[in-house]
């Protein structure tokens, strides 16, 4: 009997120990190894600083081109919801516009947006052709100038050279301000010169509304310190007057030289009655055989009342008159050539 409980003491004694020497390793596992999830729910856990970068690097709204969207020439507006707390912008592209030029037919162009609309069409008339483009816009700062080396004087270059710098739809040759010494010069407000002229002056307000000063016989440095006064917009010294309160100016026989028909080249514009901000330009194309003689001053006049004008004022002719559309010459220069001009009438996007 005393054998037996010696091997039960001594079994007990054996489990004791073991169970001594076991207790630290259980415990440290139990504190230090908490149980893991099963590998399923385990791959389907996103760490949260990994959820916070994927909704900071979302693809961002497409940039806005604020320039072309303001004018609509290019692009459709864009809205974008920036509300405080908004999910991520959509990243859809605007629609593509339709095309805002239209030239299917060379004898008709169109160019319209929100702004500005203008219709060009050339015409063929007896032996000469002439390209009337009727002009619509919606601020007089479309109604704009440039000189030749962007200064005033005598500098002189081609009107495309002078355009391109600046980007105007259409722009037509001026007075040729830089040729003469004489007048009153006024543009985009600001005076550039006034002494005493015997040309007729066209005057454009700062509403876009035309009128003219045929009686220069008033100190002209007088008249140039009141219309500044007046906040006159832009002056042009050529003329003569073609349409007055929607009547024909009589023409003068110094002018007309009607012994020698003097068909030329031509550029004019006129006023409707409708919108002070409603012009019509006309440019007739002349000195080449075969495709345009030019016209005489009566004959341009009379285009001018056909069409409606109240007021048409002749511009500077002959080799000078040029015509630029949308970033090209539309018509046929007298040398083939572009001259070389002191200044030109812009109408902007």
């Amino acid at each position: 009997m005393a054998g037996k409980k010696n091997k039960r003491d001594a079994r007990a004694w054996l489990f004791l120990c073991a169970l001594v020497l076991l207790f630290p390793l259980l415990l440290t596992a139990t504190t230090t190894n908490p149980m893991r999830l099963p590998m399923e729910a385990e791959s389907t856990i996103i760490p949260q600083a990994t959820a916070n970068e994927i909704a900071i690097t979302a693809t961002p709204a497409p940039s806005l081109d604020t320039g072309s969207a303001a004018s609509g020439d290019t692009f459709s507006d864009v809205f974008v919801d920036v509300t405080e707390g908004a999910q991520p912008l959509s990243t859809a592209p605007p629609s593509t516009p339709a095309p805002a030029v239209t030239l299917a037919n060379p004898d008709h162009m169109e160019y319209t947006n929100s702004s500005i609309s203008i219709t060009i069409d050339r015409c063929h008339q007896d032996d000469f052709v002439y390209f009337a483009a009727d002009i619509r816009l919606t601020d007089i700062t479309q109604f704009s100038y440039a000189f030749a080396n962007e200064k005033f004087g005598s500098s002189t270059e081609a009107l495309s050279d002078i355009a391109e710098r600046h980007n105007p739809l259409l722009a037509i040759n001026g007075d040729f301000c830089g040729f003469h010494q004489n007048g009153i010069i006024i543009r985009g407000g600001e005076l550039f010169r006034k002494q005493n002229s015997a040309r007729a002056l066209l005057i454009v307000d700062r509403d876009g509304s035309f009128r003219v000063l045929t009686d220069r016989s008033e100190k002209q440095g007088l008249v140039a310190n009141r219309l500044m006064e007046e906040g006159v917009w832009h002056t042009f010294e050529f003329g003569p007057v073609l349409v007055e309160n929607g009547e024909a100016i009589p023409l003068h026989s110094s002018i007309l030289r009607v012994d020698e028909g003097y068909l030329e080249p031509r550029t004019a514009i006129g006023q409707f009655t409708d919108d002070p901000l409603h012009y019509l330009v006309i440019v007739v194309d002349g000195r080449r055989e075969g495709y345009s003689e030019g016209c005489d001053l009566p004959t341009l006049q009379q285009l001018f009342l056909d069409y409606g004008v109240e007021t048409a004022f002749n511009l500077d002719g002959g080799g000078s008159t040029t015509l630029y559309f949308n970033g090209e010459i539309i018509n046929k220069p007298a040398a083939g050539e572009e001259r070389r001009v002191s200044d030109i009438i812009m109408f902007m996007r």
